[in-house]
């Protein structure tokens, strides 16, 4: 067993957040070393060596809180004895303890780096994150982000769906997004990735600073510039780029429901999910129809109203049915020529 001492200065940059991948891997190989006094009491001296005021670091805040609400599954079924034992642990309201259980879960799963937290965003919703790095953003409806609660050589999430990101600034720690198409790659800046599994194609748009996009293979594809939308069409399998006012793709994390010319198909997809009803156009001719407008705190209701006055259809509102298994059906939305 080593009874060797953490270097303190590497403890506090790991307990901070803002570790090397030397520093995570030496601290690792620390904790798996089997020295649960030493380690106890060199967390416990940096503890009480902080200010009494100093916040937790966003990382290790959102990995406690992720915990806490029981978000995290591991591929291994040892991850949930672990998991329950923390949550006892999560109980106590005595900090350096709870910083103590933190990492002691990482001393004890040699499968580490299977441990994911899942953010599930509802239809109807959209929700606000924190990674564990301190990069922050906003998942729309009917979306998903799985993430490390540990970042390790990369900061790797995985997208379903749209989400808006403000990436943390680390020149050795590439932060990527990764879906079913493509994956963004950046170091540190603000941009919004569109790819939920119905749609035929994939957005990015860049609002600050630079990304790259890179294909199935990691392959690079393309270095975007701020107010860029990259589109990949995923049926014809093109890329192309234009010019764009990245601020109205970003509003909807404001509340805003933007249209700027899109068909009335296109509509009712953000439509449904925001709302979280069902569409049906029963005349096709309706679907080329374009709309524009913005709308924020709207109800359903009126914004229907108002396409009607531009377009010529009308619509019923269905109420939500009782299906056999007992649970009602999500409302649904009857669009036909007047």
């Amino acid at each position: 067993m080593s009874e060797k001492k953490i270097d303190r200065e590497r403890l506090r940059r790991f307990v901070n957040g803002n570790y090397s991948r030397t520093d995570y891997k030496q601290v690792k190989q620390h904790f798996q070393s089997g020295a649960d006094e030493n380690l106890r009491e060199e967390l416990k001296e940096h503890w009480e060596g902080l200010s009494a005021n100093q916040p937790l670091n966003g990382g290790l805040e959102v990995m406690l809180e992720r915990f806490r609400k029981n978000h995290i599954k591991k591929s291994e079924a040892k991850g949930k004895s672990i998991l329950r034992y923390y949550q006892r642990i999560a109980a106590v309201l005595f900090i350096p303890v709870l910083l103590a259980a933190s990492l002691w879960i990482f001393r004890t799963t040699k499968y580490q780096e299977n441990i994911m937290a899942t953010i599930h965003s509802p239809a109807g919703a959209r929700t606000e994150f924190v990674l564990p790095d301190g990069s922050k953003g906003w998942l729309n409806g009917g979306s998903q982000l799985t993430y490390p609660v540990v970042f390790s050589e990369h900061r790797d999430v995985e997208l379903e769906g749209e989400a808006y990101f403000e990436v943390v600034h680390r020149s050795q720690q590439k932060f990527r997004v990764k879906t079913k198409a493509l994956t963004v790659q950046v170091l540190g800046t603000s941009f919004n990735v569109a790819a939920y599994a119905d749609e035929s194609a994939v957005n990015v748009i860049l609002q600050e600073g630079k990304v790259q996009i890179l294909n199935t293979e990691d392959q690079l594809t393309y270095t975007m510039n701020p107010d860029e939308k990259f589109e990949l069409d995923l049926l014809k399998n093109e890329a192309t780029v234009s010019q764009v006012d990245a601020s109205s793709y970003t509003s909807w994390t404001k509340g805003f429901l933007r249209f700027d010319g899109e068909p009335l198909s296109e509509v009712v997809k953000k439509l449904s999910r925001w709302y979280h009803v069902d569409f049906e156009i029963r005349d096709k001719r309706l679907q080329d129809y374009n709309f524009k407008a913005t709308f924020k705190d709207e109800q359903l209701d009126e914004i229907l109203r108002l396409i009607s006055l531009t377009t010529p259809l009308k619509y019923r509102i269905e109420e939500r049915k009782l299906n056999k298994q007992g649970t009602y059906m999500k409302k649904k939305i009857i669009i036909e020529w007047q």
